[in-house]
């Protein structure tokens, strides 16, 4: 196990992580993309996901400058606001094979960029920010690009690390996909 974990403590909070640190999040945060782009979905929430998962996408609002606040924070505005179990519900549905959104399967690639990570304010967590662009492509001329960026909350569970939030912050105001039922 990485010593720098040790100093992973409410002290630190808000403090960039050490290169090792860094490099691990980094690790996962690409690996997982590949996971996902090759579907393997299932893998995904066993090997990657924390229980007590929260998987949010809120709804861009419109805001003059002055009102501050946090995007989502009004009640009943997400797209996503998924525990472990929906996020299982969810998986189970494309399994179905008629899920009409992804029966043909559609080819997505997400890309990660700009990953920052800095240590969080709950011990054994790590806050890693990023940039993220899905590309989807489905049949010949079905197509789709959400630009966004994600706050994750990445936890060390038996050495190794996993998702335990994701607050995903999409760019567009409105998104020209015919589905967003991916996981981001």
């Amino acid at each position: 196990m990485n010593t720098s974990a040790a100093l992973n403590t409410t002290t630190c909070a808000g403090q960039p992580v050490d290169a090792d640190t860094h490099f691990e999040v980094e690790r996962f945060l690409v690996r997982e993309a590949r996971v996902l782009n090759d579907n393997r979905l299932r893998q995904w929430l066993h090997e990657m996901v924390c229980e007590d998962i929260h998987y949010f996408l809120p709804v861009q609002e419109v805001r003059y400058q002055k009102d501050q606040k946090p995007i989502g924070s009004s009640p009943g505005t997400a797209i996503f606001n998924d525990n472990y179990q929906m996020l299982d519900m969810r998986i189970q549905r494309v399994e179905t094979g008629i899920a009409w959104p992804e029966d043909p399967v559609s080819h997505l690639r997400r890309f990660i960029t700009n990953i920052d990570a800095e240590w969080s304010a709950v011990d054994g967590e790590v806050t890693a920010y990023s940039n993220i662009m899905v590309y989807r492509n489905r049949r010949q001329r079905d197509q789709a690009v959400v630009y966004g960026g994600r706050r994750d909350s990445l936890r060390r569970v038996h050495g190794k690390w996993r998702l335990a939030a994701r607050h995903i912050t999409i760019d567009q105001r409105v998104v020209l996909d015919k589905n967003l039922c991916y996981f981001m």
